[in-house]
């Protein structure tokens, strides 16, 4: 009987270990543990999604560490997943090219490059620019590149809370807020109730903190429910805890919503964190004032229904 399910799921829970806040792991430790559980499984491995999203987290590690063999040895392996086998050549030379780049060895990058381009001239073009870029110099006859396109544009700005960089021992001086038109939609403008929300929220920010904290620690024990957390894993993602202060290693805020629905020239505002117990979909509170008017998923912090519907209310 293949193990390899069973193994693929011990480094997916590892991962999501290691990715915890309170983690006190090195990226040494990462690549010893799936070294090490890669090698114990059979090759039902090479047949399972996510076993191809381990093999390129290994790859990027060791392209961080700039270890060509070890990265190389990795991209044999992904070539063996059946993933891989379902794309064409070009694809996986070309992905092979990029990875060598990255990782400082350009010989072997033009080798898998010039295998690429040989089979889809055009592929290698619409992929990463500081990739093709590269490659046109050694052309015989470059390609005429055209302009770079601007992105569309998403306005993020910067606000300096202090006492909440303080509680989430948060590295980054700023944490980012976007301003919201009536349809939910990145903008520029900020309009004057928009500016009285910021002001809000910076003059009141420890108070604002403390009620969506207190909030949170009321609705907790029904998330611990929901997300039911067998007894090993609970310490880990969800702990039980009593006080506010104890959420400060399980969350750490994201983005900043402030929404154009106002009540009193204040706007609403969201609030995205990142959190131990749901990695994949976090928390995101709505908020007007220092009044919390729904706890949810991280759309909760930029869907506008809750206010909309608050807003009726009064």
């Amino acid at each position: 009987m293949s193990n390899a399910s069973q193994i693929i799921a011990e480094i997916d829970n590892f991962l999501d270990k290691y990715s915890l806040k309170k983690n006190t792991l090195t990226s040494q430790d990462l690549i010893n543990y799936i070294e090490e559980k890669w090698h114990q499984a059979d090759d039902e491995k090479y047949n399972i999604h996510q076993g191809s999203i381990f093999i390129g987290r290994m790859i990027n590690e060791y392209i961080k560490l700039q270890d060509y063999n070890n990265m190389q040895r990795w991209l044999d392996m992904m070539n063996l997943h059946s993933l891989s086998q379902k794309h064409p050549d070009y694809i996986n030379n070309y992905y092979s090219g990029e990875c060598c780049l990255e990782c400082g060895n350009e010989e072997k990058a033009l080798e898998y490059l010039h295998l690429s381009y040989k089979e889809n001239p055009e592929y290698l073009f619409t992929r990463a620019p500081f990739c093709f870029e590269f490659f046109n110099k050694h052309l015989e006859n470059p390609k005429e590149l055209p302009e770079k396109e601007q992105d569309d544009e998403i306005y993020y700005n910067t606000i300096n809370l202090k006492d909440w960089q303080l509680f989430f021992s948060e590295n980054e001086e700023t944490l980012d807020y976007v301003i919201l038109d009536e349809d939910s939609d990145e903008i520029e403008e900020h309009s004057t109730e928009h500016n009285n929300g910021i002001e809000y929220l910076q003059n009141n920010q420890t108070r604002i903190l403390e009620s969506i904290l207190s909030e949170l620690l009321n609705k907790y024990p029904e998330l611990q429910e929901i997300y039911d957390y067998p007894e090993d894993e609970k310490q880990d993602f969800m702990p039980d805890i009593s006080q506010i202060k104890d959420f400060a290693d399980l969350l750490s805020p994201s983005t900043f919503y402030i929404t154009s629905v106002f009540k009193d020239d204040i706007p609403y505002i969201g609030y995205m964190f990142s959190c131990s117990w749901d990695q994949e979909h976090g928390l995101g509170v709505m908020t007007h004032k220092d009044k919390i008017i729904e706890i949810g998923g991280a759309d909760t912090a930029f869907s506008t229904w809750s206010a909309e519907e608050d807003l009726k209310k009064n």
